[in-house]
């Protein structure tokens, strides 16, 4: 198989992966209520990111297209595997809130710093990851504020209690 097609059908499964894994997540609602509607609205907002950028580099690259994007994909990838560390931090005496937050901002380091490194391992310019950046900025701010209307203080839904570490004891 040429390694362009390769590179394709690698990038294809990794995003497709990572969609199924961030759709499975955010349907558990961890720590907030939600609608179907904005679930749908989540992940469209989630995925709108990575199709500005995959876009941008099949019409703006001419070498190493397919690699960038396969590496792109991955770090989709890495950073849907990393919101299962919800699990690892229901183990720790916070709130459930708090345990999403820090899931999240995991997931995002992750991404972050997976697709700075397939930006450089690319030779691409520095202003790709600026503008994926800046995609990444507003993509959380319309999540945060107008997908979920999230703060702290929500009322958490039936589903959350159980990764609350401090009800445990009343679950058991």
């Amino acid at each position: 198989m040429p390694s362009n097609t390769r590179n394709a059908v690698m990038a294809i499964i990794y995003f497709a992966v990572s969609v199924m894994i961030t759709a499975w997540f955010i349907e558990q609602k961890f720590g907030y209520v939600v609608t179907p509607e904005a679930i749908l609205l989540s992940n469209i907002v989630a995925a709108i990111k990575w199709v500005v950028i995959t876009i941008a580099a099949m019409v703006l690259l001419k070498e190493n297209k397919w690699i960038f994007i396969r590496r792109t994909a991955f770090a989709c990838l890495a950073g849907s595997f990393a919101m299962f560390s919800i699990y690892a931090f229901r183990f720790i005496p916070v709130s459930s809130w708090q345990q999403f937050t820090y899931t999240m901002a995991l997931a995002l380091l992750v991404m972050t710093v997976l697709f700075f490194k397939a930006v450089i391992d690319t030779r691409l310019a520095i202003k790709w990851f600026a503008v994926w950046m800046a995609i990444l900025i507003i993509s959380v701010i319309l999540q945060v504020k107008v997908v979920f209307n999230l703060h702290p203080s929500l009322v958490t839904n039936g589903v959350s209690h159980f990764f609350d570490s401090r009800k445990k004891s009343e679950i058991s």
